[in-house]
């Protein structure tokens, strides 16, 4: 990966449910970190409203949002690398086979082992290894990757100007 984007390789590819994942814990982490900010508004408005506990509680809040703002920015930036991904094997349908196209759709976007796939598919896990292998020297898919890649950007310019 370059500058938080995915390349055009198995290794970068096969990171798709791991941002899945990340995208999911850090929506969690926002519904706690909401809920903490709002346990620390309401300490601010109790009895106990003193100069000092209300600068530690500004301090706290302003944390807790900066932190939210880290973990949005991370959600964005995993659905941008998911969309790549998605997309780039959506547009390659056309381009290789079918068990190749078959295999990759398997193995990264469904997180299939290679010896499931092969499985599923009826084909070897050698052999699966190699459509993998395939799919990533094929300049067509080369092509296409670049082509979802600045799609990406059209896509998500709107999104990620409304939350700059």
């Amino acid at each position: 990966m370059i500058n938080n984007r995915v390349e055009f390789c198995k290794k970068d590819f096969s990171l798709y449910n791991d941002f899945q994942k990340n995208i999911d814990i850090c929506k969690r982490h926002i519904v706690e970190i909401d809920n903490k900010c709002a346990s620390v508004a309401s300490d601010q408005n109790g009895d106990t409203e003193i100069l000092e506990a209300t600068e530690i509680g500004t301090i706290q809040k302003t944390m807790y949002e900066k932190s939210k703002q880290a973990l949005e920015k991370a959600i964005i930036d995993d659905t941008l690398n998911m969309f790549i991904i998605n997309r780039t094997i959506e547009l390659c349908a056309g381009v290789v086979e079918c068990n190749v196209h078959s295999a990759v759709c398997l193995t990264i976007l469904h997180g299939m082992s290679q010896e499931k796939a092969g499985d599923y598919i009826a084909y070897s896990r050698p052999q699966v290894s190699r459509f993998l292998s395939r799919f990533f020297e094929n300049p067509g898919c080369k092509k296409m990757y670049e082509l979802a890649v600045e799609q990406s950007k059209e896509n998500f310019h709107n999104l990620t100007t409304h939350n700059s």
